[in-house]
């Protein structure tokens, strides 16, 4: 049995922890008060006992990551309700999100003429085929708005990856984000043609598989019921946790030699060193660089260079003023120059908190801030003008001013969301090319191959594989 140390409590240490805790002596150090990192719930000072998410609130299920392990630790899934889908605000007004796109790229212009008008769709359906790129990456922005024309990317395409990365299409990579487009750029040939093909065995594989699986699952409470399961389950395998328990640095000593022939690492902190056989890394990216700095240091270079986009989400209770809310929620673009870009209707999305409300009252989210934002947008509010500017919005854009707040809470997320640059694949194989260098330490989180939840168990469970393997085991483990 070895010791192993993780470093951060996030849905990826936490993962890492539980899948080593069977066979070694787990040691997780979470520099915070709390675990979980990005997934969080509030009750609303007691209005929603229950609680609802204040971060993340879903994960894929069409993946195998969430749904195992959810499985592994006897958590029961839930699904989005069908009777509701989404919205994006284009030109002042609400419109149905299309769904036959991929991230908002259609095969066909009528399929976005009422959102983005006839011109704009004119200029899509009459694709101006660029030549290949140079590499194996390019903004996906950029690239689109080449190929189809500025408006789809800005009405649709940049609202829908701003949900996930809370960044701007121009600035994030085409190969990470969208990758099913990534043939045409590198080719030279058609995005349109290569989305009809895609959505033709999207087709293809919804008749055969009958009845689809739900796109996104969580759980009654949240998502976030993920991370007291895990905690319990390290415990219960004999692991330990300890909260406020931040890491100054990590080094190597040379002297004291394991059976995989690496030397232990030690890891610093404020309550003293602790030394191990095995370190996992499941911290930011600029973290990580810093931890990294004296054994790796061009690793740490490259992880210093990922920028990170902060956010707030405002959630709350509102009283609807006897008007039922319709809808799941909806997006918007930058371009509509609102202070919030999106809004989800919790209690329409997920029916199971419909039950856990009074009557005439609907729960929401409403999120704030892109990637690049400057401090006078919001970060520089008070809670109470971020809260009053965002229900403001909402009230506007909802058309129900006779709406009112029964309570509310805002969340703010420094830093939070990795921004995938054009690149980022080839930076983090030098990454884990260096790192791989280095027996016993391993790298994890949203950084690296994903900021979803299913690709970060994906890593987690990847870095936890390679520490539990055989000496003698040269097989290739990585992803």
């Amino acid at each position: 049995m070895s010791e192993i140390t993780v470093v951060g409590g996030g849905i990826s240490g936490l993962v890492a922890a539980y899948r080593l805790s069977a066979d070694h002596r787990v040691t997780v150090l979470e520099a915070g008060d709390r675990l979980g990192g990005c997934l969080k719930a509030t009750t609303l000072d007691g209005a929603v006992p229950v609680g609802i998410d204040t971060g993340a609130e879903a994960s894929l299920n069409r993946r195998p990551e969430t749904k195992g392990l959810a499985a592994e630790l006897g958590l029961n899934p839930v699904f989005p309700s069908t009777q509701h889908s989404s919205q994006v605000l284009s030109r002042g007004s609400l419109h149905a999100i299309p769904k036959r796109t991929i991230m908002g790229v259609p095969a066909e212009a009528s399929e976005v003429e009422a959102l983005i008008g006839a011109e704009a769709a004119a200029r899509l359906a009459a694709e101006r085929i660029t030549p290949p790129i140079e590499g194996d990456d390019v903004s996906l922005g950029d690239f689109l708005s080449a190929r189809l024309g500025g408006t789809i990317v800005d009405a649709l395409v940049d609202p829908l990856l701003g949900g996930v990365y809370a960044g701007r299409c121009r600035d994030l990579s085409l190969a990470e984000t969208v990758p099913a487009l990534l043939p045409a750029a590198v080719e030279g040939t058609s995005v349109l043609d290569l989305v009809a093909q895609l959505l033709a065995a999207r087709d293809a594989q919804t008749a055969s598989a009958g009845n689809p699986e739900p796109v996104f699952m969580s759980f009654e409470g949240g998502i976030n019921r993920l991370i007291p399961a895990l905690h319990e389950a390290i415990v219960l395998g004999g692991g330990t946790v300890r909260l406020g328990a931040g890491v100054t640095g990590i080094d190597r000593d040379g002297e004291r030699w394991i059976d995989r022939d690496g030397e232990r690492w030690i890891v610093r902190g404020e309550g003293g060193d602790i030394e191990s056989d095995g370190l996992i890394l499941a911290t930011p990216a600029y973290v990580t660089a810093g931890l990294l700095r004296p054994v790796a240091p061009e690793s740490a270079g490259r992880l210093g260079e990922i920028p990170y986009a902060s956010t707030a989400l405002v959630a709350a209770l509102v009283d609807l003023g006897g008007v039922e809310l319709e809808g799941s929620g909806f997006l918007v673009p930058a371009t509509e120059g609102t202070f919030i870009k999106a809004s989800t209707f919790v209690s329409n999305k997920w029916p199971w908190t419909a039950d856990r409300i009074p009557a005439g009252t609907a729960l929401v989210r409403m999120s704030i801030g892109r990637f690049g934002d400057g401090p006078d947008v919001w970060s520089s509010l008070t809670d109470e003008e971020i809260i009053g500017r965002a229900f403001a919005d909402w009230q506007s854009i909802t058309s129900r001013p006779e709406s009112q707040l029964v309570g509310s809470e805002v969340q703010r997320w420094d830093s939070a969301l990795p921004q995938y640059l054009p690149g980022h694949a080839g930076r983090i194989a030098a990454i884990d090319s260096e790192i791989a260098g280095l027996p016993g330490l391993e790298l994890a989180g949203s950084a690296y191959g994903g900021v979803g939840i299913p690709t970060c168990i994906a890593r987690a469970d990847a870095a936890a594989q390679r520490l539990n393997r055989p000496a003698d085991d040269d097989r290739d483990t990585s992803e």
